[in-house]
């Protein structure tokens, strides 16, 4: 399966604020709102057997919340794209408007021996919800439209790796879920009846890993620059398969208020 890539450019707000603590801690609160550009490449074999590929506009919001030795956080992201035969078919070729809408949350605990926030490894847990929408136009007239729907629910370890770098933090992340349950009809989901319930996947049917390398320039100012590389990898190993593959490169300006590093 090919590699992809794409370059997005957005912008983000972010709100820090500083709150006192028991024996002189500090809690460290962000808000972040990010807009961009998503490339999506995926075969649904309930829609299709066919490999699909497109961009599409995204936004996201991140929350969170560091204290000493534990941060805690939260994203809620959606996007809409246009999918289209990675390879060239007869005219009228098919296509796919792809929603997606997903739920992260997580919590890490820093390893001792670390000498701050900026030169760090942690380790957690993550809780993430999904819910992809597709509705497939079909080149034959006689059946124009359907619509399918993939839905999972995923708990899984999740790591972080950063250290200051340069002017900037260098920061790596990785989740995989280990624990799955995946809601995938096999038939139009505007028909009666068309959603299926909610189902355990074991780690044998259900795989995926996703992660990103991000590098904050100067965050101690209240303006900065971040780039982030993002990828995620997914299988389904069900009566109809599913494959995807997203990657990403973003370039953000950010703006911070408050209490800052």
């Amino acid at each position: 399966m090919r590699r992809l890539l794409l370059i997005a450019t957005g912008l983000s707000f972010a709100s820090r604020s500083a709150l006192s603590q028991t024996a002189g801690e500090t809690a460290m609160q962000t808000l972040a709102i990010s807009l961009g550009a998503n490339w999506e490449m995926r075969r649904d074999d309930t829609a299709s057997p066919l490999m699909y590929s497109g961009t599409g506009r995204g936004t996201q919001i991140d929350y969170t919340w560091e204290r000493a030795g534990r941060s805690a956080y939260a994203s809620l992201s959606a996007g809409a794209l246009t999918l289209a035969p990675s390879r060239p078919v007869s005219d009228p070729q098919p296509e796919e408007a792809f929603s997606t809408y997903t739920v992260e949350t997580g919590m890490r605990w820093r390893l001792p021996g670390g000498p701050g926030r900026t030169n760090e490894l942690a380790f957690g847990a993550e809780f993430a919800a999904s819910a992809i929408v597709t509705r497939h136009m079909y080149e034959d007239p006689n059946q124009s439209e359907q619509t399918f729907f993939l839905g999972d629910v995923t708990l899984g370890p999740t790591g972080r790796w950063r250290r200051r770098l340069g002017m900037g933090i260098v920061a790596a992340t990785l989740t995989v879920p280990l624990l799955a349950w995946v809601q995938h009809p096999y038939a139009d989901v505007r028909v009666a009846n068309g959603l299926a319930n909610l189902r355990y996947a074991s780690p044998s049917q259900f795989r995926q890993a996703k992660g990103e390398l991000s590098y904050i320039f100067r965050p101690e100012d209240r303006f900065g620059l971040t780039a982030v590389y993002s990828f995620g990898l997914l299988q389904i190993d069900d009566l109809q398969p599913v494959r995807s593959v997203s990657q990403s490169l973003s370039i953000a300006v950010v703006t911070r208020f408050g209490a800052r590093p």
